[in-house]
């Protein structure tokens, strides 16, 4: 059987008074805006031949699920609905 650690460890700590404020909109959208300078942006050209990719893709995929709900859809109407 476990044992539960001492009280004064982390795990029973209570959050200070800073920590339990609650939201404050305004340091929350301060942040957002520090973490998205962090960020690494893709170059134009990185842009358009991604967009391409996910449209190609996106294209063949949705073909494949017509050509295979076409398919389905007309054999169970010409054997297993309407025989």
């Amino acid at each position: 059987m476990a044992t539960r650690p001492p009280p004064n460890t982390a795990a029973y700590r209570r959050p200070s008074q800073n920590q339990t404020r609650g939201f404050r909109p305004v340091q929350f959208i301060q942040e957002v805006i520090v973490e998205l300078r962090k960020a690494v942006w893709p170059t134009r050209e990185e842009t358009l031949r991604l967009t391409w990719v996910v449209l190609i893709i996106g294209g063949f995929v949705g073909a494949m699920l017509g050509l295979f709900d076409f398919t389905l859809a007309r054999t169970l109407t010409r054997y297993v609905i309407l025989p």
